[in-house]
């Protein structure tokens, strides 16, 4: 787990430190073996009741997993960016209010028809790649708990590089970040300036 925590801090210069002494305890937090697990947590927070730390946990690895599976072969900036752009979803009005709502959203009557296309794609959702795995649990406590920025300017969308759907003439292009080119609402840019 150290060389993984090591490896992650590197792609943060100026905040290394801080993150290599909080990533084994960030991979505690976002997903305990069990519902007992105690979470660590910094002495000046407040223990929170266990059902809180269920929930926390099942939208962290709700956001892991689909950092994953989006974004495992991307590096740290690329899986950052797939990360913000649910949370960006979260705090928009356009989309459910939850991690796991906003991921799970369509594809609940035909598949492929939802929002992330390994949600309803008929394959397994069971992570294989370990390090992979650990790595978007990682990003994914640091996004969930506002520890980082958002590359993307406030992307909702994005898709790879290789494919052009149709819905991308709707949405201002934003930054292409590893493989992915994410979008912006078009309001939302009118807005900011």
């Amino acid at each position: 787990m150290t060389g993984l925590c090591a490896r992650f801090a590197k792609s943060f210069s100026g905040k290394a430190a801080l993150i290599a002494g909080c990533c084994v305890a960030a991979l505690a937090v976002a997903t305990p073996s069990s519902a007992d697990s105690a979470v660590v947590t910094p002495s000046h927070v407040l223990p929170i009741s266990l059902s809180k730390q269920i929930a926390l946990s099942d939208e962290i690895t709700c956001l892991a997993q689909n950092i994953y599976f989006e974004a495992r072969s991307e590096p740290a900036d690329g899986m950052l960016a797939v990360g913000h752009v649910v949370l960006n979803r979260v705090a928009s009005k356009r989309f459910p209010d939850t991690v796991c709502s906003v991921i799970r959203q369509g594809g609940e009557q035909r598949r492929h028809r939802c929002q992330f296309s390994w949600w309803c794609d008929g394959r397994s959702d069971q992570p294989r790649n370990e390090v992979a795995w650990n790595a978007a649990r990682l990003i994914a406590w640091f996004i969930y708990n506002g520890q980082t920025q958002d590359p993307t300017g406030g992307a909702l969308w994005y898709h790879a590089e290789y494919v052009k759907p149709y819905w991308r003439e709707a949405f201002v292009a934003g930054p292409q970040i590893g493989r992915h080119i994410f979008y912006l609402n078009a309001e939302s840019r009118r807005s900011s300036g």
